[in-house]
C-alpha cells in the first residue's frame, strides 16, 4: 500500500509494470520514473467478500428498486464481482417499522418494511450471489419488534444474512435535535442495553451472528467493543466520511485525510487483538448526499478506487460504498449506483473506481507489500497477488498537471497488460472510462482497451490511474 506526502511519511509499496504501445506513447515523459520494489511486511487477504454498497432502509422497502427483476441493477452489482455484501440501515432505520401485512412507506422518517420487502431483497440477493448485513430500529423500536424483525428477515434471506445490526450509529443517540437517548449516553450504558436485545434475539434466532457497535466515527467504542465482546459480536462496524457535505470540497478528495491513518492504525489493532474482524459499512465522500460536482465527478471515482484499496491495507475485512436514497430523501450525488426516479439505474463516475478496485481484486486476492520513493508526487500505488506472487499493480495519480512515469523493473514482473482509468477532465461526471469502456446502458462492461506490455515503464497520465493485471485477469 502507498499514499503521500505526510500520510504515511516513509516510502511507498508498489508491483509489475512495463512501457506500452501508441496510445501509451503520446502521453511525454520527461521526469525521473517512479521506481517500485518489493516491500517488507505481511502479505493481507482481501476477502473474496471484500466489496460492498451500502443503503438505507427506505431502498429496500419499495417494490422494484432491490428486486430480482431489475435486471439493470442486477447487471451492476454482478459486475463488481460474484460476492459481496449489501448493508442495510442506515439513519433511515431509526424511524424504520417492520409490520409484516402492512402498507410499504419509504419516508425518510416514516418508513415500513412488509414481508413482500424482504421476500423481494431475497430473490435480488440470491440473484446476485451477495450477503445482507441487516440493522434492526434501536433508536426507537422495541426488544419485541427487533426480535419479530430479526426472525422474519431471517427465515425469508436464510443464508444471505452475513450478520445483524442493533441500531445505528450508537454514540449519536443522545445528541440530535430530537435525542433518541437521555444524555450523557456513554458506552456502559449502551452496552448493557446492547447485550438485553442481542440475548433477546438470541433466544429467538439461535446462531444468528451479529456485527457492532456500528459507530457513525467513534474508535473508543469499537475498540470497547472488541474488548469486552466475549463472543458475542462477530462482526466489528463503523462508518467514515471525509467531511460532511456543506464542508466538502475537491481538494479533500484529492489528498489523504490526515486523521484518517491514526483511526485505521487502531482499527486494525483492535481486529487483531480481538480476533473479530472490522467492516466500514458505511462510507463514502461526504456526508448528507455527497458535494454536488465534486463526489459525482471523476475526482470520485479515484477517491473510490484508493479509498478502498487503503482499507484492504489496513486489514479491513469489507467496504460497504454508500449509494441511493439518503436520509434526506435524495438520491446522494456520490452513489455508483444512480437512479433517475422512473426506475433506471445506471452507473455514477464513482462505480468505475469499484470496478478498477474488482478487477484487480480478481488477478489477486492478496495484498503484498510495496515499496518504492513517490518523489514528492501526489500518488499511491498498491500491489495485489496470490500468496507472494504478484498479480496486479494499481498505480493512481492524482497530479493536477504532471504525467507520471513509473518503472516496475526491480519486480520481476512480466507480460502485464494495461487497463486505465480516465476520464475527460477531472470535474467529468460522464465520459468516465475504465478500459477504454462505459458501462453500458443495460449495466454490463467488457474492456475495450487492453494495453499488452513492453518493457518495465508505463505512463501514468495526470488525474487517471492504471490497473496493471496478469494476462487473462481482465473480465
Amino acid at each position: 500500500m502507498v499514499s503521500r506526502r505526510a500520510f504515511l511519511g516513509k516510502s511507498l509499496t508498489l508491483s509489475a509494470g512495463v512501457a506500452f504501445s501508441s496510445a501509451a506513447r503520446s502521453y511525454a515523459q520527461t521526469d525521473t520514473p517512479v521506481a517500485f520494489t518489493a516491500g517488507s511486511g505481511p502479505v493481507l487477504h482481501i476477502p473474496a467478500d471484500f466489496i460492498g454498497l451500502g443503503y438505507e432502509m427506505s431502498s429496500v422497502a419499495p417494490i422494484g428498486l432491490l428486486s430480482a427483476g431489475n435486471s439493470r441493477y442486477v447487471q451492476l452489482i454482478r459486475g463488481l464481482g460474484p460476492r459481496g455484501v449489501l448493508r442495510v440501515g442506515g439513519i433511515v432505520a431509526d424511524y424504520t417499522r417492520y409490520e409484516p401485512d402492512g402498507t410499504i412507506v419509504t419516508e425518510p422518517q416514516n418508513t415500513v418494511i412488509n414481508r413482500a420487502s424482504i421476500e423481494q431483497f431475497s430473490a435480488f440477493l440470491k440473484k446476485i450471489g451477495w450477503k445482507a448485513i441487516w440493522s434492526v430500529n434501536f433508536a426507537q423500536g422495541s426488544i419485541d419488534d427487533a426480535v419479530q424483525e430479526a426472525k422474519a428477515v431471517t427465515s425469508i434471506l436464510g443464508r444471505e444474512v452475513l450478520a445483524l445490526e442493533i441500531g445505528n450509529e450508537v454514540e449519536n443517540l443522545a445528541r440530535s435535535s430530537h435525542p433518541f437517548r437521555q444524555a450523557p449516553y456513554t458506552y456502559e450504558i449502551y452496552r448493557k442495553e446492547y447485550q438485553e436485545w442481542r440475548e433477546a434475539i438470541l433466544r429467538a434466532v439461535p446462531h444468528i451472528r451479529f456485527a457492532a457497535p456500528d459507530t457513525a466515527s467513534s474508535v473508543e467504542w469499537v475498540e470497547q467493543m472488541a474488548k469486552d465482546a466475549n463472543g458475542e459480536v462477530q462482526l466489528l462496524t463503523t462508518h467514515y466520511y471525509r467531511n460532511n457535505q456543506r464542508n466538502g470540497s475537491a481538494e479533500q478528495l484529492t489528498y489523504p485525510d490526515p486523521k484518517l491513518r491514526d483511526t485505521l492504525t487502531r482499527l486494525r489493532a483492535a481486529s487483531q487483538a480481538s480476533g473479530i474482524p472490522w467492516r466500514m459499512c458505511e462510507t463514502n465522500s461526504f456526508s448528507g448526499g455527497g458535494r454536488p460536482g465534486v463526489s459525482d465527478s471523476f475526482l470520485g471515482a479515484l477517491w473510490t478506487l484508493d479509498f478502498m484499496l487503503l482499507m484492504a491495507s489496513y486489514g479491513c475485512s469489507g467496504v460497504n460504498i454508500e449509494t441511493g436514497v439518503n436520509q434526506l430523501g435524495f438520491v446522494s450525488s456520490y452513489s455508483p449506483v444512480q437512479d433517475d426516479g422512473r426506475a433506471n439505474n445506471t452507473a455514477g463516475a464513482p462505480y468505475y473506481g469499484m470496478l478498477a478496485f474488482a478487477v484487480a481484486q480478481k488477478s489477486g486476492s492478496d495484498l503484498l507489500p510495496l515499496s518504492f520513493d513517490a518523489l514528492g508526487l501526489n500518488i499511491t500505488a498498491y500491489l495485489l497477488g496470490h500468496g507472494t506472487t504478484p498479480r496486479a499493480l494499481v498505480v493512481i495519480n492524482r497530479e493536477a498537471d504532471r504525467d507520471v512515469p513509473v518503472s516496475t523493473e526491480h519486480l520481476g514482473l512480466q507480460s502485464y497488460t494495461a487497463m486505465r482509468l480516465r476520464a475527460p477532465s477531472p470535474e467529468a461526471k460522464n465520459g468516465v472510462t475504465f478500459a477504454g469502456s462505459a458501462v453500458a446502458t443495460e449495466g454490463g462492461w467488457q474492456p475495450a482497451e487492453v494495453e499488452p506490455a513492453h518493457g518495465h515503464e508505463v505512463i501514468v497520465p495526470r488525474m487517471s490511474a492504471v490497473v496493471l493485471c496478469a494476462p487473462g485477469q481482465t473480465t
